[in-house]
């Protein structure tokens, strides 16, 4: 019986990476480690104590342009069931778990190989227990938006219906693995919403001391017993996942949670503290610096989120072109159409941090007030509707695409 533990990275992550690794060999010295290098392996890699598998050993078809379309976060998780398929298929593996990088393997993981012998697909539900609505995140509302499974972990068994779900959901990532919350649509992870529903032998662990993170903390805590630490009196911790994570801000739980603070939880700070303090023992500071290969053009300038959503509307448009070159016919046209910046700071914002004091926010609320009395509320609705649509950049052909 053969088994094996893997994760998927850009460089800057490669810290995260090792103390993954490390934390495995503690627990599970036997067990194989894989890692994916999204952003292209060189000669230092093979210095690691694991094996590192560049992006390119995938053959994914049409590869650059899949690059371009997909951002940082959704190409490093859209490419994770063509990894998963791939390592079955070329290192004879009968079981087989996905961690994400920023994970601390606290324990044991036998129980989760066990689960194997029964089960082909093992998945790990944000919560068991509801959350009371209190405008705090994350909330039930994030989970119908997000998935209902955290897709940080997945465990897998060789068989052919793994196969099959393997096949199925490599398509769905590779052609619609947006982050698009309007759309219906979360990289990934959306999509095992529906696993259950399509597929038999599917097990959801509800044992609290596994994917123990800032989204279920309002059901659990911890307590250090004899070296370990024990999830409300009865769960051993297998593993948490520090999602959100800022190593360099010690006060912080996750950049995502406004429901949790480190100084509110003295249980889970020890853990926080000595996760830090290995990640940074690990070159991060070097690291974090690396740049993501896939996220300018060959020039150095940055690739910008409407760039990107541009090229997904109209890449038939430009067959067999490399959309980073400067030269390619791609650039010529988004650059003609001022699609191009040189910065791209869109991915800081989204609806959790927008405040309703800000100025500018405040100013734009005063306009459309202006506007509802103009128009009149049923006008005004159908605008709101309609800019909803096209508040997804692939939603707007009109505007993206040379064909306009």
């Amino acid at each position: 019986m053969k088994i094996a533990v893997c994760t998927i990275i850009s460089r800057n992550y490669l810290p995260y990476a090792r103390v993954l690794a490390e934390s495995l060999r503690t627990h599970h010295p036997e067990c194989e480690f894989y890692v994916l290098m999204v952003d292209g392996v060189d000669a230092r890699d093979q210095s690691e104590t694991f094996e590192v598998i560049n992006v390119a050993h995938l053959n994914l078809p049409n590869f650059r342009q899949l690059a371009f379309r997909y951002n940082q976060l959704e190409m490093n998780t859209n490419v994770k069931p063509t990894f998963l398929a791939k390592l079955f298929a070329e290192k004879g593996l009968d079981k087989l778990l996905y961690f994400d990088p920023d994970i601390l393997i606290c324990s044991s993981l036998n129980p989760l190989f066990d689960l194997l012998d029964h089960h082909g697909i093992v998945l790990t539900p944000h919560c068991t227990s509801p959350i009371e609505d209190d405008g705090q995140r994350p909330s039930e509302i994030d989970f119908l938006l997000v998935g209902a499974f955290n897709l940080g972990f997945i465990g897998l068994r060789r068989s052919g219906q793994t196969e099959q779900f393997l096949s199925w959901w490599e398509k769905r990532c590779l052609k619609a693995g947006y982050s698009e919350l309007r759309s219906g649509l979360f990289v990934d992870q959306k999509w095992v919403n529906l696993v259950p529903c399509f597929f038999d032998s599917v097990h959801i662990i509800r044992d609290l001391g596994c994917n123990m993170a800032y989204w279920n903390l309002h059901e659990r805590a911890i307590i250090p017993v004899e070296g370990n630490y024990v999830v409300n009196g009865r769960y051993l911790l297998r593993f948490f996942h520090f999602s959100g994570i800022d190593l360099e801000d010690k006060s912080q739980l996750s950049k995502h949670s406004s429901r949790h603070h480190l100084g509110e939880r003295p249980d889970v700070a020890p853990l926080f503290q000595n996760y830090r303090e290995r990640v940074l023992a690990r070159d991060y500071s070097n690291f974090k610096k690396c740049s993501y290969s896939f996220g300018s053009f060959s020039d150095g300038s940055p690739v910008t989120q409407i760039a990107r959503s541009a090229f997904a509307i109209s890449e038939r448009n430009f067959p067999n072109d490399d959309p980073f070159s400067t030269t390619s016919d791609f650039y010529r046209w988004a650059r003609s159409r001022r699609l191009l910046g040189a910065s791209d700071t869109s991915a800081e914002y989204n609806f959790a941090t927008y405040k309703k004091t800000a100025n500018k926010v405040r100013m734009a609320n005063r306009l459309l007030s202006v506007l509802l009395r103009t128009v009149g509320p049923n006008r005004y609705t159908i605008l709101m509707k309609y800019l909803s649509f096209i508040s997804v950049l692939r939603n707007q052909p009109g505007v993206l695409s040379p064909e306009q």
